[in-house]
């Protein structure tokens, strides 16, 4: 007989990710028992979806393409400077909560890069400098 929830699992993550920004591990000890999986499936689920995060995020996302039309623009040293201002790479966030870094494969503007977004809002051909400019203003 199939077990009934009171809500999908998807949802159930959702709400957890937004209340803590992440799922943290005692909250999936928590589900795991509750709906008798193991764990490890439910971490398979948490980590097939790249909306998901077992580990704390950055008040500001900020991603850079390193596709190859951004790469041939330069989009490394955008990466370096944000790096060095930020003190973090690639997959981390600050001390503080306030950024973590992600280098991606593509954010849809070929044609303009490099391009940085930065939570939902992109932004084309930018420099190194205009990348710091840009965290200036976040803070």
């Amino acid at each position: 007989m199939e077990k009934f929830y009171e809500k999908p699992l998807l949802d159930e993550l959702h709400e957890i990710q937004n209340t803590y920004g992440y799922i943290p591990e005692e909250q999936i000890i928590r589900i795991a028992k509750k709906r008798g999986m193991p764990k490890s499936e439910l971490y398979g689920v948490i980590t097939f979806y790249s909306m998901f995060h077992t580990k704390p995020r950055g008040r500001y996302i900020i991603r850079v393409c390193n596709s190859l039309s951004c790469h041939l623009n330069n989009s490394k040293n955008v990466v370096e400077m944000i790096k060095e201002y930020l003190g973090i790479d690639s997959g981390e966030t600050t001390k503080d909560r306030k950024f973590t870094l992600e280098i991606v494969e593509c954010l849809g503007h070929c044609g303009e890069g490099p391009v940085m977004m930065i939570n939902n809002k992109i932004y084309t051909k930018v420099t190194p400098q205009q990348a710091v400019s840009l965290l200036k203003n976040c803070i």
